[in-house]
């Protein structure tokens, strides 16, 4: 009887730990699953959607909607001057990975044109690739994304960092107006 009942406990305690090992290797191989290509350096829109990053763009980009009135006075603003903006970003980044479709399609329906936009892939140690000491430190990408808005002369009228302090659409007139806006890092 004590066989028996050894017997079945080692079988017990085989079978359940057999299932722990499973689970832990289910989800150490689900850690390693990227669902996004690094893309480093400048790169324009049709590149991003010709690789895997396609589908979280395309994904976030579908269910956003943008608040119709603040996209039609963005839009009164680009006309009133001319801009360009910088967007730095990483596709390994959910921040980046929210912002960057959400910042594409407000500025399509805003009729932005989108040769004004560039837009910098950086790795997770946020160093802008091909840009000199210099500019890095010019440029303090501290965080991503980074969307830089630039009047004609290329000065940089401000910037917004990470995360909204409202919304994407309400920051964005803030900046492009020349209101009172202050990113989520400039204390």
């Amino acid at each position: 009887m004590k066989k028996i009942i050894s017997l079945i406990s080692l079988s017990l305690i085989s079978t359940i730990m057999f299932s722990f090992i499973a689970v832990e290797k289910t989800s150490s191989q689900a850690d390693t699953i990227q669902d996004y290509e690094l893309m480093l350096g400048e790169f324009d829109l049709k590149d991003l959607k010709a690789t895997k990053n396609k589908t979280w763009f395309s994904t976030i980009y579908n269910e956003f909607t943008p608040d119709p009135e603040v996209v039609k006075t963005i839009q009164s603003e680009l006309q009133t001057d001319e801009f360009n903006i910088s967007i730095y970003m990483g596709t390994w980044c959910k921040d980046s990975r929210r912002e960057f479709p959400h910042l594409i399609k407000l500025l399509e329906q805003a009729d932005f044109d989108l040769q004004d936009l560039k837009i910098v892939g950086v790795a997770r140690d946020k160093v802008v690739p091909k840009a000199s000491e210099e500019e890095r430190k010019q440029l303090n990408i501290t965080n991503v994304p980074t969307i830089i808005v630039y009047d004609k002369d290329g000065q940089e009228l401000n910037r917004f960092v990470e995360f909204a302090q409202e919304t994407l659409e309400k920051d964005l007139l803030k900046i492009i107006s020349g209101a009172d806006y202050k990113h989520v890092y400039d204390f």
